[in-house]
């Protein structure tokens, strides 16, 4: 139906809106220049009526009330019933949809009430369900958000605020839990642990977010916090022992987070390895444990299949021929011309460098046709060669190895992890747990993060989906070589979104002598996550010394008189096992007072001790040159641009051990650059070492 001018009125209105029609739900204007259309949704539904000289007017006004639209020229005897025709239509078509908004309206109140009356943590997951309901059911009764609120005012008053995010709101109301909280459990808190637990490990422990990173920095007491969380939840009745499972990386961290958990919350709590994990979602799903293969976990069937494998290799007279032809332009390590067949396939050093290839060809997943390209790609010409050729002796080495498992109907630990994820994403295993907890989370691997995203994306019956509290410290990342990725630390706000990160802003271990070189150490590298570390323990006497490496012995002796009645301990640190100092065993009988200890700097990760020596640390061994330079450099592709950006995590690793003082030793003559580093930049150190230009 048409309402228009006549032709004389079409020519007065000089180019304004002269026709109105209703097509369907939406009314077309037309003008001598356009023609345009507008929606039931965009008007508010009336119509007023203006009667001219000659001719009628018609004006229509938007839903928000901004816009207005008039039909000049309009025969005035015809508007009144148009008009009103119109209007008609517009009721009945809002009808339909305000009967439709009228059957949610309870629930859509019902919903909103419930979420903002909880008297817990609000979780983004849970605001975002509820925004996501109410805007659903606006277009499901196929009404804007202004339409329904002229409809309903009373109810849209509730209701339109969380039409949009209203995180203002959620924001206030999660602050004033924390601190109702806080107060609450704050004598439960004061005696948790020995020492009551500062104001910033509480709020780490509380806050319940969908996916919570907290950044624990050297001795800050992330185990404690690790425990009290566990603890709180019980005690607060948000969950029992069965909902919790608690992941680490390694059987003894795992053994002695067990330990604490029943000495201080329950031995319900469910805690394990990645690997027993994995075995468990196996076991259930299958009745049957997996089937794990003796060479990944013993090392002497691991030594002998090798040795076997590669004698195999040998024995083809193509694949000999590719060795020998590799040989006579790259060392492979362990192998020498001297030895026969079967002393070359023993030697350890080559055993480990065909194995740890292996390894990382089962890491990374790629199919040769993906490495080779990827070494085509390589942005190290000259290196392009060696790589090919040490793809062309290895690759035969890991079909070997699937080889091996499939006869075996064996499985190794990469494979587990990825069955196991595959049977959470598939929900062949239900996942009993609401809470999943990861301790030294900058160790994980994306293997690992993908169980654990999975575990955290299936729902619990009756309940949300599972939070992720994860604790870790970008500054420790120092296992890139064992498939660790720092990204996943320092992104972690960027991977998961509904995130909260909080820190532990006190370090219990060192003093603020050691934080002020550490901590401004760590940090010269920008991707590391900026954080605020302050030392429990203040002094003004610098703490850390550089050292010429034959003075090493004296300060031993000025230590071993200072405790001639008493004891004290002493860590000395190497890069690698090599830097162990040849004299080590004559000093721990001739010093036992200072239970002497030598480790290399990854193994002290977790260890602390009074007082530390970091020895050799001179140039080209800490830091480590990349030692990733053939077919291994494409499988642990950097994804740091920072230079020696894992080495510097390792070297504040090494400082960090030590409560009272730390010694970095080297030779004056080839000191690292870090050493150098922390000369000429002024750091607050002793200096003891007179460098040789």
């Amino acid at each position: 139906m048409q309402l228009s001018a006549s032709r004389l009125a079409q020519w007065l209105v000089q180019g304004d809106y002269y026709s109105i029609a209703l097509d369907g739900n939406s009314l077309v204007l037309d003008s001598q220049t356009t023609s345009d259309v507008i929606s039931f949704d965009d008007w508010d539904g009336s119509v007023e009526i203006h009667r001219g000289v000659l001719w009628g007017a018609l004006e229509l006004t938007s839903s928000n009330q901004q816009y207005c639209w008039t039909v000049h020229g309009l025969p005035w005897h015809e508007c009144k019933s148009f008009a009103a025709f119109l209007v008609r239509s517009y009721q009945d078509w809002a009808q339909n949809r305000v009967d439709k908004l009228d059957a949610m309206l309870p629930e859509m109140l019902q919903r909103i009430a419930f979420f903002s009356n909880k008297s817990g943590y609000l979780r983004h997951s849970e605001h975002h369900e509820l925004h996501q309901f109410l805007n659903d059911v606006l277009q499901d009764s196929d009404l804007s958000p202004e339409l329904a609120a002229t409809f309903r005012p009373r109810s849209f008053e509730k209701i339109s605020p969380w039409l949009g995010e209203h995180q203002a709101w959620v924001e206030e109301h999660n602050q004033q839990w924390l601190v109702q909280q806080s107060q609450k459990w704050g004598s439960w808190f004061d005696s948790f642990e020995k020492s009551p637990l500062n104001e910033s490990q509480r709020r780490a422990a509380l806050i319940n977010q969908d996916y919570n990173l907290v950044l624990a920095g050297a001795g800050t007491g992330k185990t404690s916090v690790l425990v009290a969380r566990a603890g709180y939840l019980i005690a607060s009745q948000a969950a029992v022992p069965e909902d919790i499972l608690m992941l680490s990386f390694g059987r003894k961290a795992a053994e002695e987070m067990t330990d604490r958990l029943k000495q201080k919350v329950s031995d319900r709590v469910k805690v394990a390895t990645f690997h027993s994990l994995g075995s468990q979602i196996i076991r259930d799903v299958e009745h049957d444990k997996p089937n794990v293969a003796s060479i990944t976990l013993d090392v002497r069937a691991r030594s002998a299949w090798v040795a076997r494998m590669l004698i195999e290799q040998w024995n083809n007279s193509t694949a000999a021929s590719q060795w020998q032809r590799h040989l006579t332009q790259w060392r492979v390590p362990g192998f020498s011309k001297e030895n026969s067949m079967e002393q070359q396939a023993e030697n350890e050093q080559l055993q480990a460098w065909v194995w740890r290839h292996i390894e990382l060809l089962g890491q990374s997943g790629m199919k040769k046709e993906a490495l080779l390209e990827a070494i085509v790609n390589n942005n190290n010409p000259a290196m392009r060669p060696r790589m090919k050729s040490e793809l062309t002796l290895l690759w035969p080495c890991y079909q070997a190895y699937l080889q091996h498992l499939k006869v075996k109907k064996q499985i190794d630990f990469n494979s587990m992890i990825e069955v196991a994820t595959e049977y959470v994403k598939t929900g062949k295993f239900v996942s009993p747990w609401r809470y999943i907890m990861v301790d030294e989370y900058q160790d994980i691997s994306p293997q690992r993060l993908a169980l654990v995203e999975a575990l955290c994306h299936q729902k619990v019956t009756g309940h949300t989906t599972p939070t992720l509290f994860a604790v870790g410290d970008d500054w420790q990342a120092i296992y890139h070589f064992a498939g660790a990725d720092v990204n996943l630390t320092t992104d972690f706000e960027g991977r998961f979104g509904n995130s909260n990160i909080s820190e532990l802003s006190t370090t219990y271990r060192f003093n603020s002598m050691i934080g002020e070189v550490a901590n401004v150490f760590i940090q010269q590298n920008p991707s590391q996550i900026k954080k605020q570390l302050t030392s429990f323990t203040k002094q003004s006497k610098k703490a850390v010394t550089l050292l010429a490496t034959d003075l090493l012995p004296q300060e031993l002796i000025r230590l071993s008189k200072h405790y001639e009645n008493k004891t004290t301990t002493v860590l000395i640190l190497g890069r690698n096992n090599k830097q162990k100092p040849e004299k080590f065993e004559t000093w721990k009988t001739q010093w036992p007072q200072l239970n002497l200890e030598y480790m290399t700097c990854h193994s002290s990760k977790g260890r602390e001790a009074d007082y530390v020596f970091i020895v050799d640390v001179n140039k080209g061994i800490f830091p480590s040159p990349d030692r990733e330079t053939g077919l291994a450099a494409i499988m642990q592709s950097r994804t740091e641009t920072y230079n020696d950006a894992e080495e510097r995590r390792l070297f504040y690793v090494a400082l960090t051990r030590a409560k009272k003082h730390v010694w970095v030793c080297a030779n004056p003559d080839k000191t690292s650059p870090f050493i150098n580093e922390l000369i000429e930049d002024k750091y607050p150190v002793n200096n003891k070492i007179k460098r040789t230009k």
